[in-house]
């Protein structure tokens, strides 16, 4: 149940993402970016699968609390007794105001209100949400929202480049805006993972899943970062660079696949409690051997730890030099990828816990 709620968690992501972006757009000058929006049509067709999407975690209890034959009256009161319950009843809600203002054409900065709304009605649901009633629902529902928000302009341009006619206008309005919300981005990143575990635990949380996924999380991100700098900075103004922003839309769809995983997973806001109740991370034994607890990590200097390590930034260096060469863009792709499997190799080989 796990995979299922966390790819149903990433499609949801994406759909939202798509219609965040899309609405984004609207608001780009005629010529520079508006054209790539979403049809209306299609709009509307991502808002009817977003309740569709947001019922898997209610699913999931469902499934876990009731019998065969009860399901249907369990799924009612998990719906409206619990908070996934609240937060699928909000979504949907959401989705569907948002499906007429669509289909009846109404003002955007209304669209606007109803996408943000909806990304708080997720918020409302997470972890952090739960941990901290305020602070940390608060801290979701803005990570949520610009990060989908830069995630669907990213995907709908680089799907659709040919949309844009004058790039350097695009770029004019989008570089500066996306700067702004990357760095609001990683500010609530780090407030919310703070607020998930502790600082000093950062390396020792890589025993457990949720470690791993976070790991992978920001390994990608990096990767990531150095895609969109390189369509955002160095590629020709003056055209886009359709292989490059294909690039950054595959490391992004893969950050967004890790942040759905880790957020089915048990936080480790008690590392040692954690670990009991959700054991070692699988393919972990393999690289650091069997661990007990209480867990504490050590750095310690190997070889094949530093090699790897090496190789991945020789794969993070050829990233930008694929550019500068005009390498095919399936090239900046396997070194994103190469940058983030070699680095949680090489990570992993020099933590013992």
């Amino acid at each position: 149940m796990t995979a299922y709620t966390a790819l149903s968690d990433f499609l949801l992501y994406a759909v939202m993402a798509f219609i965040a972006g899309s609405v984004a757009l609207r608001f780009a000058p005629a010529g520079k970016g508006r054209e790539a929006a979403l049809p209306p049509v299609a709009s509307s067709l991502l808002c009817v699968a977003i309740p569709i999407l947001a019922a898997a975690p209610v699913v999931q209890l469902t499934f876990l609390l009731a019998g065969e034959g009860r399901r249907m009256r369990a799924f009612a009161d998990i719906s409206t007794g619990f908070r996934a319950g609240h937060s699928f009843l909000l979504v949907s809600a959401g989705a569907v105001l948002l499906l007429l203002t669509i289909r009846f054409g109404a003002s955007r900065w209304i669209q606007a209100v109803l996408a943000a709304a909806s990304f708080t009605a997720i918020a409302y649901g997470s972890h952090s949400a739960t941990i901290e009633e305020v602070t940390g629902f608060i801290g979701h529902a803005v990570h949520l929202t610009l990060l989908s928000a830069w995630a669907g302009i990213v995907l709908l341009v680089a799907w659709k480049p040919a949309a844009v006619p004058d790039w350097r206008g695009f770029l004019k309005w989008f570089t500066p805006l996306a700067a702004s919300f990357m760095a609001v981005i990683i500010g609530t990143g780090i407030f919310l993972m703070l607020l998930a575990m502790k600082a000093g635990d950062y390396a020792a949380s890589w025993i457990l899943p949720y470690g791993q996924m976070l790991l992978l999380k920001h390994l990608g991100i990096i990767p990531l970062l150095a895609a969109a700098a390189i369509n955002g900075f160095l590629a020709d103004k003056t055209r886009p660079a359709s292989a490059w922003l294909k690039v950054e839309s595959l490391l992004l769809g893969l950050v967004l696949l890790f942040t759905s995983f880790m957020s089915k997973l048990a936080p480790p806001h008690d590392l040692d409690k954690t670990f009991k109740t959700e054991g070692q991370a699988p393919f972990t034994e393999w690289m650091t051997g069997a661990v007990e607890a209480p867990v504490r990590a050590q750095f310690r200097p190997e070889a094949d730890g530093i090699a790897a390590l090496v190789v991945a930034l020789l794969c993070l260096a050829l990233i930008p030099l694929a550019e500068r060469r005009q390498l095919p863009g399936w090239t900046g792709a396997a070194a994103g990828i190469g940058f983030i499997a070699a680095a949680y190799l090489g990570l992993m080989l020099l933590v013992s816990f």
